[in-house]
């Protein structure tokens, strides 16, 4: 089930701007040529000049000459500050190490979705997620280390979530999974796989193999309740604190 958030027409990227600009500069530089002659024509015959031939071929020239390299020139300068607002949205959007969703885009999408289904009376859960003895990681093996071990997650965390899921880094070790339409049960299940998965990977960096496990907290929104994105977190995040109190690398 693909996430309705994303749903619709996307805009034109600096990509796909870059590839279309030879034909946006033909048909501006047509359009130009076809102007002048037109205005060339209406100027001779309102005057009552002679429409000699070399009046229309230099009408026609100047156009063609000018109207390429202004295009082009015009064109390249969109598509670098159309490249710089895309990195810069993209920064503000994503964490830059796991490619996952920062955690302000991810309260925002998380707002709008549980909104979505409690309107259309579907279920949704919440999960948080941290990585057991984290700290210990990167004492040991370095911040690199830590960050082979988090883009390891991270990726697990995209493997095994559905389109329709929201997944979000919220902070060093600690990661958010919003699952639209999950019941209680459908997340516990998302969330062992992602246990298992996890315990089971190991990640090699320099000449050391690191193994590590997870603890998450899971909270769900109950029908016919007024329920809010601040609840559930609190929920979630408290759920959390169990799952580290008993021992870690569960799911409660």
């Amino acid at each position: 089930m693909k996430n309705p958030l994303y749903e619709g027409k996307q805009p034109m990227d600096h990509e796909t701007r870059a590839r279309s600009r030879w034909l946006i500069m033909l048909i501006i530089t047509a359009s130009s040529i076809i102007m002048s002659l037109l205005i060339t024509f209406l100027i001779l015959h309102f005057t009552h000049s002679p429409m000699l031939p070399i009046i229309f071929i230099i009408a026609a020239l100047a156009p063609a000459i000018i109207s390429p390299m202004t295009t082009w020139s015009i064109s390249n300068l969109m598509i670098k500050v159309q490249k710089l607002e895309e990195a810069h949205r993209y920064l503000a959007t994503y964490d830059d190490l796991t490619g996952l969703m920062s955690r302000r885009a991810f309260i925002e999408q998380s707002e709008a979705l549980l909104k979505l289904c409690e309107r259309n009376n579907e279920p949704l859960a919440l999960a948080f997620l941290d990585l057991d003895h984290f700290k210990h990681v990167n004492d040991v093996y370095g911040h690199g280390g830590g960050d082979e071990v988090l883009k390891m997650f991270a990726t697990v965390l995209q493997q095994q979530k559905r389109s329709s899921d929201l997944v979000g880094r919220l902070g060093g070790e600690e990661f958010a999974l919003l699952l639209p339409y999950s019941t209680l049960d459908d997340a516990r299940a998302l969330l062992e796989r992602i246990r298992k998965q996890t315990q089971n990977t190991q990640v090699g960096y320099l000449e050391h193999t690191i193994k590590v496990t997870v603890s998450g907290g899971l909270a769900c929104i109950k029908n016919n309740t007024q329920n809010n994105l601040a609840t559930l977190i609190k929920v979630a995040d408290d759920a959390l604190y169990n799952a580290k109190s008993q021992g870690r690398n569960i799911i409660v």
